[in-house]
């Protein structure tokens, strides 16, 4: 097997500029001189040369020749004294006060890896001709796996690729085959045969044929989409009455989750929101929700209700959770909102309790209370006036976009009921199994992450085939691997 070379050009490359590194370093210390300064390093590469050389003149010496196969020609002696005089030149060189550049060095050092290369190879003029010819074989097969292994256009997860898990394949038969070669070199195997080549071979074709199985027919790639709302781009979901209203009036109850990833805050002055989702209006009164940030990692619902008795006086509650600022700002963040007019169970007074939001599967910032039954969810206008549901933006009276971000939401979920806090923080570990067209409390749910080819067109049917988005203005589909997490 070809012998591990003693140092890379790059290593000592490496190893170069970190002696001069603690050169320096030591000048500081000390005050050293110029003149110091050469001769550390003269001294430096000349004992990298003098340890070269002590390795090739113990390989010499130690080394078995002859003709029995193992062993290395006589004639083999005079690849290695050739490169032990060139480093005596240097080394005498350097002694005498001559220096080599670091380029200088590395030139040095790589001829003496050649030479122990071809010492090495020399032994293959002691097999008998079919040996030789089996041992170039080998080689030649191992050196094609290397080849295609060092080719990282061929390993990915895109179309015609190879998984980069597949490379295991050729490295356990390259691996092998150059194991053989040096049996066969070292005389270890004495009676090479055509059985046992054939072996080899079969064997490396057998794990080249597991790659070529492994090759994607179809993109493997996670891809995310990115919605510019600051520039123009935002998510139409259309007009349907599943968005906003979640049963009888007095008696409505709804949650929102989602992850969102945001990139930019709003930046429109005067705009304060960044909306994730919006069915709201405030076309006659306020009516429906809206889930937003508020530029700082405030995370909130807007939702429209009756102030007092009768229904009368719409306003709006902001119930809102901040951890520090930015908090959703390049990192995933799963956002949930719970509602239920008549009171959400799981606190001693259930019937106070409206609305709470949950961050990552928990349950976070201040509860808000409301005892007065009469408080109570609006969702009429909405309803009355057609309002589409957006992502990335929210609508003004006259339909023009506002308060929009720049960044990705990856799921979405509406549901007809309040979730409690497991299923929840289910959704948010990624282990839920109630998202089907087939949960009749499942309003509408989308998926923003694809695996496989890139999407194209602008329009997208939810997992319960009733609702379609329209993805308008400036969007863009974007690997996972280059997404903020």
């Amino acid at each position: 097997m070809k012998m591990i070379k003693l140092i890379s050009d790059v290593k000592v490359s490496a190893l170069f500029r970190s002696w001069i590194y603690m050169l320096l370093v030591a000048c500081a210390m000390t005050g050293c001189t110029r003149d110091k300064e050469k001769i550390f390093i003269t001294d430096t590469n000349l004992s990298i040369l003098q340890k070269h050389k002590s390795n090739l003149e113990s390989l010499l010496v130690n080394s078995a020749y002859g003709t029995a196969p193992g062993t290395y020609p006589q004639n083999s002696k005079s690849i290695l004294t050739a490169a032990i005089s060139k480093l005596e030149t240097a080394i005498e060189s350097m002694e005498s006060g001559g220096g080599a550049n670091n380029d200088e060095l590395e030139l040095q050092v790589a001829a003496v890896n050649q030479a122990i290369d071809a010492f090495k190879n020399s032994r293959l003029y002691n097999l008998a001709p079919e040996a030789q010819q089996f041992v170039a074989s080998l080689k030649a097969k191992a050196q094609e796996f290397a080849l295609l292994l060092n080719d990282e256009a061929r390993w990915g997860n895109h179309k015609g690729q190879y998984p980069v898990e597949s490379k295991g394949f050729l490295e356990t038969a390259t691996a092998s085959l150059y194991t053989l070669v040096e049996n066969i070199l070292s005389g270890s195997v004495t009676n090479m045969t055509q059985a046992l080549f054939d072996d080899a071979m079969q064997a490396a074709a057998a794990a080249m044929q597991k790659v070529e199985d492994s090759k994607w027919e179809e993109d493997n790639i996670i891809w995310n989409l990115f919605v510019d709302g600051n520039n123009g781009g935002y998510i139409d979901f259309g007009y349907s009455p599943d968005y906003v209203k979640f049963g009888d009036a007095n008696k409505q109850a709804f949650t929102v989750e989602l992850w969102v990833n945001v990139t930019s805050y709003c930046n429109v002055p005067g705009q304060d929101n960044s909306t994730f989702l919006s069915t709201m209006t405030q076309q006659d009164y306020w009516s429906g929700w809206r889930a937003q940030d508020r530029n700082r990692g405030l995370q909130r619902t807007m939702v429209a209700h009756w102030q007092d008795n009768g229904p009368s006086n719409p306003q709006i509650w902001e119930p809102g959770w901040k951890k520090s600022d930015n908090w959703t700002l390049n990192r995933w963040t799963h956002y949930a909102f719970l509602f239920r007019d008549e009171g959400l169970p799981g606190f001693d007074t259930p019937t106070d309790v409206k609305c709470y939001s949950m961050i990552d599967g928990q349950r976070q910032g201040e509860i808000i209370r409301v005892g007065e039954r009469w408080r109570t969810y609006i969702s009429d206008n909405s309803v009355k006036y057609q309002v589409h549901m957006t992502g990335f933006c929210s609508l003004d009276n006259n339909g023009n976009r506002q308060e929009a971000f720049s960044g990705y939401i990856k799921k979405i979920r509406i549901w007809k009921t309040n979730r409690t806090e497991e299923q929840v923080r289910n959704s948010y570990l990624g282990v839920a199994t109630d998202v089907t067209e087939n949960n009749s409390n499942l309003v509408a749910a989308w998926d923003f992450e694809v695996r496989g080819s890139k999407p194209a067109g602008t329009e997208i049917t939810d997992l319960t085939g009733r609702h379609i988005a329209t993805l308008k203005g400036a969007f863009k589909w974007v690997e996972s691997t280059e997404v903020p997490q």
